[in-house]
């Protein structure tokens, strides 16, 4: 089809892989962040825009989306924006039609109907006068074209008008070159094209690509029919093979862009002619034998010179972020053309949409599509997706939020929710007490969260909550109204396997998500989750797209180790546990079954952070690469770039700029199973301190704060560590950008402001009674202004039951 608009740019995640090499953390000035020289557009979420999901032939006059569709086999669109949909029915009814979406979004079916048998030819014919719709295009003034490759011949429908032929007899072959395309016969038209002068180009699967000129002439252009291998780049086209041409397009230059594929059944007489025409028409039905391997996309210049642009003879998922010529592409039978040349394929073995760009590189778009059957770009630009197996078409926004060229300043311009509040004074921020999932679009507190287990903030002040219990991330905004941005509810699992997981590409609100079991914020707004169900790194971004950014899905054979310069896409994981956003926008990830912390750099290649692989204790005051680590439960990165390592829950290690590892925090487990915690005081070596850590965060100015079952510490850059609650756990820390320390325990969210000062004295009543700080917190529920004393339980039910005293579970 020829594009009518322009095209924006794209945005697609290409991170790479290299292992072994030791991190060195540097300071990075905007110009060495992604996007920083210009900006990159991001595709925005995918939506469904006809179909339920459910194979079927219903719902004309009503909305698209409540619509039952079959197969989806094409999708075209008209100047006045109408779309529409080839599409086949599944199961026990067989049938072609054609729907049509008008601008207001109602559907109807403008041709076809169901098989009826007749006596006069071999192939089904449909009451409407279809058989095998496959491709679809439309012309200038309005008309649809129709290839039909079960009946070998091309249609041409009118608005309200039936469909009537403009090429093929009906009798399987090639021939009538130069003669009117009526008289003509064709072997299995399977697309076609209209050009820039109305010219119809047609697709013939038997290898040939044939032109229908205003006058009704036909011609072919290129393909010397079936031979044994694609072959003839660099000479005429006419002289060229195909393995088998499914789809062609046209681009406003005129150039010609043909998909050819794997022929079936290519060396197997015994199989039927009806049969091999029907599997060419509909190629998912199956394999055959003796096939003709092909996985290119082909270009015909104006001239007649044909070249191959992307792919070769082998189907494979590579190349992306270098020259399509030296990809691999899998089963790309489908098209959609730019006006400037941008060309989108389907790869419908890896769930997914790729991109040849102009100047003639590949890239991929970050969106998961079940089984892509067709494309076509709307007149709104966006790139409009067949689901074939799903039966539904999908719409891909183009012209996503630009990425901001520079970072936005953290915190600048935030107000402080605490700056009123007594330092230390502990404040319940989400959460009811009870356990369950309710409230979001009102406020924090009066909303129920299931078992919060990682905290982080945005840059806007944001709290995100990994809502573990209820399978979702929620948002606390500033305001202090509560929202899900990812997860909608129970526990999913992708397919596993190279490019996007299922999900990708759309709203993450709307995706069942794996367990997560960490989280963390950049500077631009982005959430980085790491998906231990699917041992993925996942991304949303800040339109609210799910992607996928490293991990192929699949765990690592005992002894396989990352290749250097490998896609963070094709690296296997272990167990991703965590994820810890840099300074400078680059990402680490706890992979902790395999006792490693991994770097994800702005270079687009990874590095061992820390660890050798092999579990232990060992490499203090050396390279963090050459020490080892023990089941590593939490990271973070300070605001120097330093790396801070829960290592086995019972030790801090931290590795600095100089990629040098120390202990920090907690000391060897003297009675194995059962030690007896230190009850650490001011001017206690936190190295001197048995710790049982369940969570981390790191403020500015180098502060270290820990949780634990029954208390929340704080290492300082003096290497002392001090006790900021007794009788208060906390599962989940985070500090923002004003000195306040957030935390999670038993199904709330609750606050210490002003961390760093002192507290405040304890009443002189209490220190008779007993109740002395460190022993018990005094709360002062600020937003309510309900007094609660930790320990206690509040007479207020929404100030939540006191602390149950319970270990931490390390493999969450």
């Amino acid at each position: 089809m020829v594009m009518r608009t322009r095209l924006l740019a794209l945005w697609s995640c290409v991170v790479l892989v290299v292992v072994g090499v030791a991190v060195h953390v540097v300071s990075v000035s905007a110009a060495d962040v992604p996007g920083a020289a210009g900006s990159v557009v991001e595709p925005g979420p995918l939506e469904t825009v006809a179909g339920t999901g459910e194979h079927g032939h219903s719902g004309d006059g009503g909305p698209a989306v409540d619509a039952a569709l079959g197969e989806v086999q094409g999708l075209a669109f008209d100047d006045a924006g109408n779309l529409y949909i080839a599409s086949r029915p599944r199961g026990d009814e067989r049938g072609a039609y054609i729907r049509m979406v008008a601008p207001d979004a109602t559907i109807s079916t403008v041709a076809g109907g169901p098989v009826v048998e007749t006596d006069e030819s071999a192939v089904d014919i449909a009451s409407g006068g279809l058989a095998g719709v496959s491709g679809i295009d439309t012309g200038p003034d309005g008309e649809l074209y129709i290839a039909d490759g079960l009946v070998g011949q091309v249609m041409r429908l009118d608005p309200g008008e039936k469909p009537t032929v403009v090429a093929g007899t009906g009798e399987y072959g090639h021939a009538g070159d130069g003669g009117p395309a009526t008289a003509a016969q064709l072997n299995t038209p399977v697309n076609v094209a209209v050009g820039n002068e109305g010219e119809l180009y047609v697709a013939d699967a038997g290898g040939y690509i044939r032109r229908i000129g205003a006058d009704g002439v036909i011609t072919t252009v290129a393909g010397m029919g079936e031979t044994e291998a694609s072959g003839g780049d660099g000479g005429p086209a006419v002289e060229a093979s195909f393995a088998r041409p499914m789809d062609v397009e046209v681009d406003a230059d005129g150039n010609i862009y043909v998909a050819d594929v794997t022929r079936l059944y290519a060396s197997d007489g015994d199989t039927p002619s009806h049969q091999i025409r029907e599997t060419a028409t509909y190629p998912r039905l199956g394999t055959g034998y003796g096939d003709i391997p092909g996985h290119r996309i082909r270009k015909i210049t104006p001239d007649g010179v044909i070249a191959t642009i992307a792919g070769g003879e082998e189907c494979g998922y590579t190349g992306d972020g270098g020259p399509a010529v030296d990809a691999e592409l899998c089963y790309p039978r489908e098209l959609a053309v730019g006006d400037d040349g941008t060309t989108f394929l389907v790869d419908e073995e890896h769930h997914q949409i790729r991109v040849i760009s102009p100047d003639g590189s590949i890239d991929s778009l970050p969106t998961y599509i079940d089984d892509p059957s067709a494309l076509a770009i709307g007149p709104d630009g966006a790139l409009y997706v067949g689901d074939g197996d799903r039966g539904q078409v999908h719409r891909i926004p183009l012209d996503g939020d630009p990425v901001a060229s520079d970072a936005p300043e953290a915190w600048a311009g935030v107000p402080d929710r605490w700056a009123d509040a007594d330092p230390r004074v502990v404040a319940a921020v989400a959460g009811t007490g009870s356990s369950g999932f309710s409230g979001d679009g009102g406020p924090a507190l009066d909303a129920q969260l299931a078992d919060p287990d990682d905290l982080a903030f945005g840059p806007d002040g944001t709290l995100y909550v990994l809502d573990r219990g209820n399978e979702r991330i929620r948002a606390i905004e500033p305001d202090g109204t509560i929202t899900t941005v990812a997860g909608a509810g129970g526990l999913g699992a992708g397919l596993p396997g190279l490019g996007p997981t299922e999900g990708d590409g759309r709203l993450a609100s709307e995706v069942i998500l794996g367990r997560v079991s960490g989280i963390d914020v950049a500077s631009d707004g982005t959430l980085y989750m790491a998906d231990s169900s699917n041992d993925r790194i996942r991304k949303v971004s800040r339109t609210g797209m799910l992607t996928t950014v490293a991990g192929t899905g699949k765990r690592p054979d005992e002894n396989n180790i990352a290749a250097a310069g490998a896609l963070a896409t094709e690296v296997a994981f272990h167990a991703p546990h965590d994820v810890a956003v840099a300074p400078d926008r680059s990402l680490y990830v706890l992979d902790s079954d395999a006792h490693q912390v991994v770097h994800i750099g702005l270079d687009e290649t990874v590095q061992v952070a820390a660890g050798t692989g092999s579990a232990g204790f060992s490499g203090d005051g050396g390279p963090a690469i050459e020490a080892e680590l023990e089941r590593p439960t939490n990271i973070d990165v300070g605001a120097d770039g330093t790396l801070y390592i829960v290592d086995g829950g019972e030790r801090v290690r931290a590795v600095g700029s100089d990629g040098v590892i120390t202990t920090i925090g907690g000391k060897e487990d003297s009675e194995f199973g059962n030690p007896e915690y230190d009850d650490s005081t001011e001017g206690v070596r936190a190295i001197d301190v048995f710790l049982d850590i369940d969570g981390i965060a790191v403020d500015d100015a180098g502060t270290v704060y820990l949780g634990t079952y029954n208390s929340i510490q704080a290492i300082g850059p003096d290497g002392v560590i001090t006790k900021l609650t007794a009788s208060a756990g906390a599962a989940a820390l985070a500090v923002d950008g004003s000195d306040n320390l957030y935390f999670s325990d038993h199904d709330q969210v609750s606050v210490l402001p002003k961390v760093s000062e002192d507290p405040v004295p304890v009443a002189a009543d209490d220190e008779e009674s007993g109740m002395q700080w460190g022993t018990v917190i005094t709360g002062v529920l600020v937003a309510a202004g309900v007094a609660v004393v930790y320990g206690i339980r509040p007479a207020n039910p929404r100030l939540g039951r006191p602390p149950v005293p319970h270990k931490p579970d390390r493999n969450r």
